[in-house]
């Protein structure tokens, strides 16, 4: 019987060391051409294979062949821009990154008949970029990340899609919320009032989420982030997270890494711990970061600690080697 792992103090993550990464051209930012527009990027030419993602996305991509591929989800008011850094750090360890935008959010604001937050429409954006994914890289493992909402999507794409996911990277998907309780009743009364009004969530998402008030700036400020949402979008989100641990269950065989943030004030680490416990498969990690806030990948909060765990994490189910670091000079 597989022992669960877990690793609680930073100081037991930085136990992990890591070379020089090597050096490689800028990872490419992708996305469709309305998202490039947008940035004042100009026009892009995709390749043909790349009109089998339906939704807006970026990438970050090697100068040499990918020996591993991560399709990411953000978390809830954030876009794919929040995997930024993230896809630039894997980039340099030769992994192939790209980041969907969850319909509601990012560039879908852009599409009026789209703008709204919809999890089976989501769910069936991910399901096509992982099949086309597959079909672009063959024979190249293609792994699911997800962070908070992000998380919680990943994990449910993985319980019905499993045959589609080479591993799966889960981090906070819990739904076990700081101040649950009276949020949902401020939801509740809102719905009954006008359940299409937007609500401002800068005080339940970010002021939660990060103790730096310069984080925060930067995330009010980043225009594609959507921290205004409807009670119904909020009532849906409500259930649809409740579904987490049905859907760790249906979770047999993929190997799973699920990570939580001890300092945390917007999820509880506890419910994530929660989740993993109900993981069916015994090939499952967690790992409990020590000085953690809420966001470990996304935003540039990524430390080199954790950086190196991934990808050691990352070798041992792409090559079967558990302390290995792939570089390539």
């Amino acid at each position: 019987m597989t022992a669960v792992k877990s690793i609680v103090a930073a100081a037991l993550i930085a136990a992990v060391q890591l070379g020089a990464l090597p050096t490689i051209a800028a990872p490419v930012d992708r996305a469709p051409a309305r998202l490039i527009a947008a940035k004042g990027a100009g026009a892009l030419q995709l390749p043909a294979w790349s009109k089998g993602i339906k939704a807006p996305y970026r990438c970050w991509l090697p100068v040499q062949k990918p020996n591993t591929v991560l399709l990411c989800v953000h978390g809830l008011g954030f876009s794919s821009l929040s995997y930024s850094e993230f896809g630039r750090i894997m980039a340099a360890h030769s992994i192939a990154v790209y980041a969907i935008d969850v319909r509601g959010f990012g560039a879908w604001a852009d599409r009026s008949k789209e703008a709204t937050l919809d999890f089976e429409g989501c769910l069936s954006d991910i399901e096509g970029a992982l099949k086309t994914l597959h079909k672009a890289y063959p024979s190249t493992p293609v792994f699911l990340v997800g962070e908070s909402m992000g998380g919680a999507i990943a994990l449910a794409e993985t319980s019905r899609n499993p045959g589609l996911v080479s591993g799966l990277i889960s981090s906070v998907p819990s739904s076990d919320r700081y101040a649950k309780f009276s949020s949902e009743i401020v939801v509740g009364a809102h719905y009954l009032e006008n359940k299409d009004k937007p609500m401002d969530l800068k005080t339940e998402v970010v002021d939660r989420a990060t103790a730096n008030t310069a984080l925060r700036s930067k995330w009010e400020a980043e225009p594609y982030n959507h921290m205004k949402l409807t009670p119904k979008e909020l009532k849906q989100f409500s259930q649809f997270m409740k579904g987490n641990n049905d859907a760790a269950v249906l979770i047999e065989k993929v190997p799973v890494l699920m990570l939580a943030g001890f300092k945390d004030k917007l999820v509880k680490p506890e419910g994530t711990i929660e989740i993993f416990n109900d993981l069916s498969t015994q090939d499952k990690l967690l790992m409990v970061v020590g000085d953690g806030e809420h966001l470990l990948l996304e935003e540039n909060q990524l430390t080199e600690e954790l950086e190196h765990l991934l990808i050691v994490w990352l070798n041992e189910k792409v090559h079967g080697r558990p302390g290995g670091i792939t570089a390539h000079p």
